[in-house]
């Protein structure tokens, strides 16, 4: 069960890092919509290839910032992964079971705490 607790707190700190970051681009002057995908797309590593992106690197600031989300994005991948795995292993169907299910009620917890409208203003 630690191992489930220890995917959700990274799940969770992933989601504050991409929010941060989303914070710090709009900070240097891209609108909140473009900063939420770029910082999303730096993060995972993934779709970062619009002509929007060619704008965001050209920018110092937004390049550094950029590196930073790359760089934590592959840390929290990496550990997302182990977390998984080792929360599934050696277990019986009944308890891999139950905690297929705590993981699904915890994913969930963090969308909704993702999209509320209090970490939105916050």
């Amino acid at each position: 069960m630690i191992a489930l607790i220890s995917l959700l707190i990274v799940i969770l700190f992933s989601i504050i890092v991409i929010r941060i970051g989303s914070v710090a681009l709009e900070m240097t002057g891209l609108s909140r919509e473009a900063a939420a995908f770029q910082a999303q797309s730096a993060f995972s590593g993934t779709g970062f290839t619009t002509s929007e992106s060619e704008y965001v690197v050209s920018h110092p600031v937004r390049r550094k910032i950029i590196r930073l989300l790359i760089f934590i994005g592959n840390a929290g991948v990496v550990s997302a992964i182990a977390t998984l795995v080792l929360t599934f292993i050696g277990q019986s169907k009944e308890e891999a079971t139950l905690r297929l299910f705590w993981l699904f009620i915890g994913l969930l917890a963090l969308y909704l705490f993702a999209r509320s409208k209090l970490v939105d203003r916050g």
